[in-house]
């Protein structure tokens, strides 16, 4: 039976919002309906919990192509008369859908319903905003006026949205205002006064009030003014008066980002359709600032010379940012031609910096700040002033491995990007502070991602152009030769007597405090495999739990003690990761995924998880299990087990893909960015 009502849902990694959606939907005491959810390409859990949950959804996948383009596949497969998109972080009132059906007259084949919305933070408490007054008819100039209509909260004849060919792909942003806009000059709108749905909040949302987005409203209106029949419809001052604010705002985010060429058109331009004294001010601030590209002076020599913040790589030698930095310029100490390194550190950290700076040549500097980095961070994140140049007398670009961009005289920024994970689990990560990592996305010139996963990420998150990213893998941070089986048996002694269990066949686990490496369900996936594994087969887990998950009390409750050895953090893994006979590295998400080239590297085969960059680095040398799946973690703990002619198998391909990443080739192409970043100045 063909339903009245397609309740539409567009989705990217919200896996952990998307079940409250439905769920809203669920509880809607208007029932004919249907629930469509399109999803964009997810490397989350998305289809799975669909699955699990058991919700009764048409769901349909496809390649990451956008928001525009999954609106518009939900249009082409929605069998209601009527559409009601729903994004998936927001939420339904129960009675919303009802309210909108009642609003609709009898004769409704060109009447579009909306309304207004309760404005919710990432934990569903209601926030404060101002209310905009709503009308109804043939409402073009008000809607010119303000974005009064949004995607969710609203319902449309299915046969409308088809007539007019959806929503335009070629605009990441205001592709729904842009639509709306074109529907106004031909459907009469219905405002209903009471709120339609629960708008989140949070900074993983899609519209940011960067300049690209900024220009993207100010052209759909400007387009629509000229070029889409808007001139018959909104009154001349009027339109000019909107227009004018609209390329203010531009030019203001201009300003900000440094594009001072594009600030002192926009601002002219706003000021000479509809003249005031603020636009004013702000286009002679725009006349009285540098140039975009400042005029450089040629090089005195063919070395580049980089000011690379150090910092990151000191504070915590087992984290990533340790590996990536030592790595990296270990990697260049190989190449034949190197650039001339400024590694900028705080003073407090001499002894680490030290260490990394013991065995490079001299085209690598130290060069030691008393300022602690987080003063000057926050001193950076509201002034321009020191610039880089004040502790660093002159480099050409500065590269900044985690999210510190300080202001330079016009010398490019660039940022290592390493994953997404607080946008893509945003559940995992309620309390991080985003702000600093915005800033920097928002301040840098170019980018370097770990992976390709990453820079998918950071393009469809942040709506970064993919031309301004660069992809460098890394390579592993430890390299062990593999050991042979008399000095395994040695090893596997010793390490008996350490830890007070005996450890014949095992597989190891990495773990953090971090909840993505995914422990609670690598420790369940384990124990039920237990009988099916060699006798006194154990688990290993190296590292640090997380934090504040209770799992681990439940499951040591349960007696997992004689078969799960956890040892905590480790200065040598040398010895316990050559003898495991498996690494599981079933994380929920990665921007790269090292231990598994170092897994590679000393002969010990691979599980892995099938999502983000995991399949990327491991290719064809290891098992891939969806990680939220503990039956398929576990059957692979089995099959890795009890194979040994898989075994030997993914060791050599191992060895071989291993080979594939290596640091003096992160360097390279780190060095090829640097080149052709400044052949883009010269």
């Amino acid at each position: 039976m063909t339903p009245k009502v397609s309740i539409c849902i567009p989705t990217y990694n919200r896996e952990v919002f998307l079940n409250k959606t439905i769920e809203s939907i669920i509880a809607q005491t208007y029932k004919d309906y249907e629930i469509v959810v399109v999803d964009d390409g997810s490397t989350d859990g998305t289809a799975e919990m669909i699955k699990k949950k058991g919700y009764p959804v048409r769901y349909f996948w496809q390649e990451n192509s956008g928001d525009a383009a999954a609106r518009n596949k939900l249009i082409e497969v929605a069998r209601g008369q009527y559409i009601s998109f729903l994004d998936s972080d927001d939420l339904l009132p129960p009675d919303a859908v009802e309210k909108m059906v009642d609003a609709l007259p009898d004769n409704n084949e060109n009447v579009i319903v909306y309304g207004p919305y309760i404005a919710i933070d990432q934990f569903g408490n209601e926030t404060p905003r101002k209310e905009k007054k709503l009308y109804s008819g043939y409402i073009t100039k008000n809607l010119f006026e303000n974005i009064l209509v949004h995607s969710c909260g609203s319902m449309f004849p299915t046969r409308v949205l088809r007539r007019a060919r959806g929503f335009d792909t070629s605009l990441r942003v205001c592709s729904d205002y842009d639509l709306w806009l074109r529907l106004s000059l031909e459907c009469r709108f219905i405002a209903v006064m009471s709120p339609l749905f629960k708008r989140r909040r949070h900074m993983g949302n899609l519209s940011k009030p960067s300049f690209a987005n900024r220009l993207t409203e100010f052209k759909v209106l400007e387009n629509f003014y000229y070029n889409r029949g808007g001139q018959e419809k909104v009154p001349f001052l009027r339109a000019m008066r909107r227009l004018s604010k609209e390329g203010y705002r531009a030019g203001r985010a201009a300003i900000r980002e440094g594009l001072k060429d594009r600030a002192r058109f926009l601002l002219k331009q706003a000021f000479f359709r509809y003249p005031s004294i603020k636009i004013f001010l702000w286009w002679m601030v725009a006349l009285t600032v540098a140039n975009d590209k400042p005029v450089r002076k040629r090089m005195p020599s063919d070395r580049l010379r980089i000011a690379f913040d150090l910092n990151p790589a000191l504070v915590n030698r087992y984290s990533g940012f340790y590996a990536v930095g030592k790595g990296l310029l270990e990697g260049f100490e190989q190449l034949e031609e190197k650039p001339e390194y400024s590694l900028f550190y705080s003073r407090q950290y001499s002894d680490e910096a030290n260490i990394i700076k013991d065995g490079l040549g001299d085209w690598a500097k130290l060069r030691p700040t008393l300022a602690k980095m987080r003063w000057l961070e926050d001193i950076w994140s509201i002034s321009k002033f020191p610039t880089l140049e004040h502790y660093i007398k002159d480099f050409d670009i500065y590269h900044g491995l985690h999210h510190m961009m300080p202001p330079t005289k016009g010398k490019m920024r660039v940022m290592t990007v390493h994953d997404l994970r607080r946008y893509v689990l945003p559940d995992l990560y309620v309390k991080s502070k985003l702000g600093p990592f915005e800033l920097a996305v928002n301040r840098a010139d170019h980018f370097i991602a770990v992976s390709g996963s990453t820079k998918n990420d950071l393009c469809n998150i942040f709506g970064v152009p993919r031309e301004r990213v660069d992809v460098v893998h890394l390579a592993a941070s430890y390299v062990f030769d593999p050991i042979g089986e008399a000095e395994k048996k040695l090893v596997k002694k010793e390490l008996s007597g350490k830890y007070g269990i005996r450890l014949d066949n095992y597989f190891i686990v990495f773990s953090s405090p971090d909840r993505r490496k995914n422990i609670g369900r690598i420790i369940n996936a384990f124990m039920m495999s237990k009988e099916k594994l060699r006798e006194n087969f154990k688990l290993v887990i190296v590292g640090s739990l997380p934090k504040d998950d209770n799992i681990f009390e439940d499951l040591i409750a349960e007696g997992i003690s004689d078969s799960v050895l956890i040892t905590g953090p480790m200065d040598d893994i040398k010895d316990i990761f050559s003898c495991a006979d498996g690494l599981v590295f079933a994380s929920l998400y990665e921007g790269f995924g090292i231990p598994i080239l170092e897994a590679f590297g000393c002969g010990v085969p691979v599980i892995t998880s099938n999502r983000s960059s995991m399949p990327e680095v491991a290719g064809d040398a290891a098992l891939l299990v969806d990680p939220y799946d503990i039956d398929a973690v576990s059957q692979a703990m089995i099959e890795l087990s009890n194979n040994d002619v898989l075994r030997e198998e993914l060791i050599e391909r191992g060895y071989s893909r291993g080979r594939e990443f290596t640091w003096a080739k992160s360097a390279e192409k780190t060095l090829g960015v640097y080149k052709k970043l400044c052949n883009n100045l010269m």
